[in-house]
């Protein structure tokens, strides 16, 4: 079968349907005409080449209708390549958020970051670039890769920055969506974008505190508080109550990070304040969360446990199961403290049930690693060990050498309880391997010392 124009068409035959349209008509027409010429031999002269003819006409007819059909697709897909499709970018955003690390995820910060990337998403669909180019980053989105996003806003951002003060907020902008992609996978390329955001309109309280968060992550709380400080004058320069509150509670955690509890729990109290005045529950439940882990520190455990559930209270009202399992985890936290094994045992057990419907792994595996503590603190070795074995299951899956480095830690104990030291030793030296690969950890130093006062008992004993 003589084919005329074939280099015209070759290029459509990336199209599924054209190229399995084109093998079909290429393979019976070539053997229709070998039956036309009489090289094929017919198994019977009438009946059986009559049959065999009309498989072939039809399979040269299903061949044409296939490729006609693949053409029409393909005409279409670039026809709708010529308008940006719609996307529901809510749920874009949740499934990027999902895909972070837990130590990117920032639980208090949880809404502000899926704001920000429904932003991003949003503002994608939008942005000045050719509508294929922001088809195919919308779609790669929805898998998760945010590389093609981020070249689209890096080029807004090249386009707009060096026409001056008119663009600076549209580049602005284009440096926050960046930052907030950037976040998923790049915590650095994220930080210089929210950098640039913030220079380029500094009235952004939205930019400051990402950035914020991005700071308080890296451990640069001074320049961390600076920003929130930002987002406090802003929020009052712009009358904005939400601003007010989002920034006291986000200083507050600066300062409990510094160990400064005072200037933490009157951030809170200032937050909780405002949040009370808006009838905001969600944010009265953050305030009440975090309020619980100051006084926790400070040892007023009567008063961690009453805000611990004043905000598992207003959570379960809400349908937040995150912040739920939080809090039961807190709450076991605080039993344990106290010497209430079995009501920290099922604190904690709550909070594992929730991970598990949630499918969130790394918090399972710190369930099950907090459940091992007071099954071992009960002196049940065997139970304490199985639960240290499925958290060590969980961080290997996920490759997490500080959760594995803490579990052989935990193991090492079990066996020291049952004098097995050979067997402590060895699992202790793995997690010490791992805690040194992560540099300066303080987990390092603790099982360093354990393998110390190993070795002098050794020495004693001998």
């Amino acid at each position: 079968m003589n084919i005329v124009g074939f280099e015209k068409i070759a290029k459509y035959l990336a199209v599924p349907l054209v190229l399995v349209g084109f093998v079909l008509m290429l393979a019976f027409g070539i053997h229709s005409q070998l039956i036309d010429s009489g090289l094929l031999t017919q198994v019977s002269p009438e009946e059986s080449g009559a049959i065999i003819r009309l498989m072939l006409r039809y399979g040269l007819q299903l061949g044409l209708c296939v490729t006609v059909l693949g053409f029409g697709l393909a005409a279409w897909s670039k026809h709708l390549d010529k308008k940006v499709q719609p996307v529901d970018a809510g749920k874009v955003a949740e499934r990027l958020y999902t895909q972070l690390d837990r130590k990117d995820k920032q639980l208090e910060a949880k809404d502000e970051q899926i704001k920000a990337l429904t932003e991003a998403v949003t503002a994608l669909a939008k942005a000045d670039a050719p509508a294929k180019s922001i088809n195919d980053a919308l779609r790669e989105l929805k898998k998760g890769n945010t590389a093609q996003a981020q070249a689209i806003f890096a080029e807004v951002l090249k386009t707009k920055e060096p026409e001056g003060q008119k663009a600076n907020k549209e580049a602005a902008a284009a440096a926050k969506h960046l930052g907030a992609l950037a976040y998923m996978n790049n915590p650095k390329a994220a930080l210089a974008a929210y950098q640039k955001a913030v220079t380029l309109d500094p009235d952004n309280a939205e930019g400051w505190n990402m950035l914020g968060h991005l700071l308080r992550r890296t451990g640069e709380l001074v320049q961390a508080e600076e920003a929130y400080h930002k987002v406090l004058a802003l929020g009052e320069a712009h009358q904005d109550q939400e601003e007010q509150a989002a920034a006291y509670g986000n200083l507050g955690i600066v300062h409990w990070t510094r160990d400064e509890l005072d200037q933490a729990e009157q951030m809170h109290k200032n937050a909780l304040e405002i949040n009370e005045t808006l009838d905001s529950k969600r944010g009265m439940a953050v305030n009440y969360t975090n309020l619980g882990l100051v006084y926790q520190r400070r040892g007023k455990l009567d008063k961690a446990e009453e805000m611990c559930r004043k905000a598992l209270a207003l959570d379960e009202a809400l349908g937040r199961k995150e912040s739920m399992a939080q809090n039961y985890g807190n709450l076991g936290a605080l039993y344990y403290i106290c010497g209430d094994l079995e009501q920290a045992e099922q604190m904690h057990k709550k909070a594992l049930a929730i991970n598990k419907a949630l499918g969130r792994r790394e918090d399972m595996a710190g369930d099950y690693g907090n459940i091992g503590i007071v099954y071992g603190t009960l002196g049940d070795l065997n139970q304490a060990e199985q639960m240290y074995r499925k958290a060590l299951e969980i961080h290997e899956f996920l490759g997490s050498k500080e959760g594995m480095a803490q579990d052989y830690g935990n193991l090492g104990g079990v066996y020291q309880a049952r004098g097995d030291l050979d067997q402590a030793e060895a699992l202790w030296r793995k997690s010490l391997s791992l805690y040194q690969a992560m540099q300066q950890h303080p987990g390092a130093k603790i099982v360093q010392q354990a393998l110390d006062k190993l070795a002098q008992q050794r020495n004693t004993s001998t």
